[in-house]
């Protein structure tokens, strides 16, 4: 009996080796935008669209996620509010980053002195990049990256 309970527990957790993978989800930036100023802090929201391959949902636990104006690292993005993503289907999630005033008044100085682009009355676009890794449940890590420009002319909260 003994030698019996023995050889089913060695199966049983034989076949806990074979159980289902979770297949990577896709993490696509769409939009990153300057909210708002105020005070001597800067707002800026990160929108992101995140596609579950597999059969079940999967939960979103965190980002880990560095955001860099003009070459220089302003601000870390954190997630604004769980999301599970369902079985098969996308989700969007918002990132929320901040920082001094003075680093974007630095950047529009390094923005100058590239030659940026401004329209009259308004600042010179803005570089940024926005890198990091998205972390779901069971501690899967997927990088993402996305660069582009913020526009310092547009409204706050258009997508640039």
């Amino acid at each position: 009996m003994r030698a019996a309970l023995i050889a089913f527990a060695l199966i049983v957790a034989g076949c806990a080796g074979l159980g289902q993978r979770i297949a990577a989800p896709k993490v696509d930036v769409v939009a990153v935008r300057l909210d708002r100023v105020q005070d001597a802090r800067a707002y800026f929201g990160v929108t992101v669209e995140l596609a579950n391959p597999n059969p079940q949902p999967i939960d979103v636990e965190g980002f880990d996620a560095a955001l860099a104006v003009e070459g220089e690292v302003v601000a870390t993005a954190t997630l604004v509010a769980p999301v599970r993503v369902p079985a098969n289907a996308t989700a969007r999630a918002e990132l929320a980053a901040q920082t001094g005033v003075d680093v974007l008044v630095r950047a529009a100085i390094a923005a100058m002195r590239r030659g940026a682009a401004t329209a009259p009355g308004h600042g010179p676009s803005l570089q940024y990049a926005i890198e990091g890794t998205a972390v779901f449940n069971g501690g899967m890590r997927v990088p993402f990256v996305r660069r582009g420009e913020l526009g310092q002319g547009s409204a706050p909260g258009t997508p640039r």
